[in-house]
């Protein structure tokens, strides 16, 4: 009898297992999307606080182009390059913090932001490259 009981214990379990099992996934597929979920979470709030740093970082480059426009009555290209770059920098952390696109920002992408990168947004902004959600 203690090893019908041990059986039935040991079926019961399984069953209980499978109950589990079923009840986390639908129709015989798994949503098991935490690991991406808190991936998503850590590389939006790193991206937020980079993004406001890099914000901050283009205020002041504006602030000394000014300077340059100012005392020598042209702006200064070097200047006007680095800021355009940092332009496209913020315009990438954008799209991926409002899920526009499941692309990471640099230091995940290339950092030279040439005249290639500056078509490839633009294009992008005409696509309806949206982040399809899961079902």
């Amino acid at each position: 009898m203690t090893e019908q009981n041990n059986n039935e214990a040991i079926e019961a379990e399984v069953v209980n297992t499978e109950t589990e099992k079923t009840s986390k996934c639908a129709n015989g597929k798994c949503n098991d999307k935490g690991p991406e979920i808190f991936s998503r979470i850590f590389f939006t709030l790193l991206f937020f606080l980079i993004g406001w740093v890099t914000i901050w970082v283009f205020g002041f480059v504006v602030l000394i182009q000014f300077g340059f426009l100012i005392i020598t009555g042209k702006v200064n290209n070097n200047l006007k390059g680095f800021n355009k770059e940092v332009g496209l920098f913020i315009y990438d952390m954008i799209k991926y913090l409002s899920f526009q696109t499941d692309v990471k920002p640099f230091p995940f992408r290339d950092w030279p932001y040439d005249e290639n990168q500056e078509k490839q947004n633009n294009s992008e902004l005409n696509d309806d490259n949206t982040v399809k959600a899961s079902k």
